[in-house]
């Protein structure tokens, strides 16, 4: 009988050691795949800098930190820097993530630099436990952000108070498809923005909430090799509803697009509108519409919304067809096109 106790805290010291080795193998590994993912890139002519790689959580993580990263790849134009990124993980469960981002980095494309800066910035993801580590879901949170764009010389602000991102595999689908989620709630525009938009009207300062989910295929599935080669390209977007709320402005629309390799999109999106008109100056405010075809969207927009019965309301389908854009029966301009750098 008094051996008893000796033979259990044997067993217990055994398991600790045999925990703390398997941490100890773990947390090495952790670090040696990572820096040499650096080194990988490094040989195919990426910039990948960072001035230090530890990990810490004993005995029931893996939370790796990393300082001072320089990201950037040649062929595409992306580039990201940030001063400290952080991995975590549970030890027995390391193909469940949560990456934290640090309260100011910058994301950058051959056409704009984004420097965003925030109180809250992380993101999960559940890889499938393969090598090419695929994405099963995934969620991106983001509180109290402003993202200063700058492109062609000039530089634009966007305040957002709350956002959310989720993907995650389609269930019961074939190919590369994902349902995604996009909430964002607390939008402030850059004041140059509402400036030229208040012109036509009375426009608030914050975009109380817009929404977007859709299921998306691509032609190629979302894993590691997304950021080492390229990205995945959209191929078909089922838009299950887009809605946007600003004051007296609200937006919906639902639809089917097909995308081409050429990123040229087909297809119908049904749109309605209220006070359509003040909507039409803020794309117009904000380049997305030129003032050359502001008359001829108005004029159609006027004939669609008689049709409806409501003139404040647009009730009409947004056509693509053959690389241009309708409106109804009016033909507004080229198609949009739709590419992930």
């Amino acid at each position: 009988m008094r051996k008893a106790p000796q033979i259990i805290i044997a067993l217990i010291l055994l398991i600790f050691i045999g925990w703390g080795g398997y941490w100890v193998v773990g947390s090495q590994a952790t670090e040696r795949v990572l820096a040499g993912w650096f080194e990988d890139r490094r040989a195919e002519g990426w910039t990948a800098q960072y001035d230090s790689l530890n990990t810490a959580g004993f005995p029931s993580r893996f939370d790796t930190t990393i300082t001072d990263l320089n990201i950037a790849d040649p062929e595409t134009g992306i580039a990201w820097s940030a001063p400290i990124f952080q991995n975590l993980s549970l030890s027995y469960s390391p193909t469940e993530v949560i990456a934290v981002l640090p309260g100011e980095q910058v994301f950058a494309t051959r056409d704009a630099s984004h420097r965003i800066t925030s109180e809250t910035f992380r993101a999960s993801a559940s890889f499938a436990p393969a090598v090419e580590l695929p994405i099963r879901r995934s969620v991106i949170e983001i509180d109290g952000a402003t993202i200063a764009t700058t492109a062609r010389g000039e530089t634009r602000e966007t305040g957002l108070e709350h956002a959310q991102i989720s993907m995650r595999e389609t269930p019961d689908r074939q190919g590369h498809v994902y349902d995604f989620d996009v909430n964002a709630t607390g939008i402030r525009p850059d004041p140059a923005l509402l400036s030229g938009a208040r012109n036509a009207g009375a426009i608030p300062e914050v975009i109380d909430r817009a929404r977007l989910t859709a299921t998306v295929r691509f032609d190629n599935p979302w894993d590691r090799f997304a950021i080492e080669r390229a990205r995945p390209q959209p191929r078909e977007i089922e838009l299950t509803r887009l809605s946007v709320d600003w004051g007296a402005l609200t937006l919906d629309a639902t639809g089917v697009l097909v995308v081409g390799q050429n990123g040229v999109t087909e297809g119908e999106v049904d749109v309605k509108a209220e006070n359509w008109r003040d909507m039409i100056a803020v794309a117009q405010a904000a380049g997305a519409v030129p003032e050359m075809l502001v008359g001829t969207i108005t004029r159609a927009g006027e004939m669609l919304a008689r049709l409806s019965g409501d003139p404040e309301t647009l009730d009409a389908t947004l056509r693509f067809e053959n690389g241009r854009a309708f409106l109804g029966p009016v033909p507004l301009g080229p198609a949009p096109v739709i590419r992930l750098p």
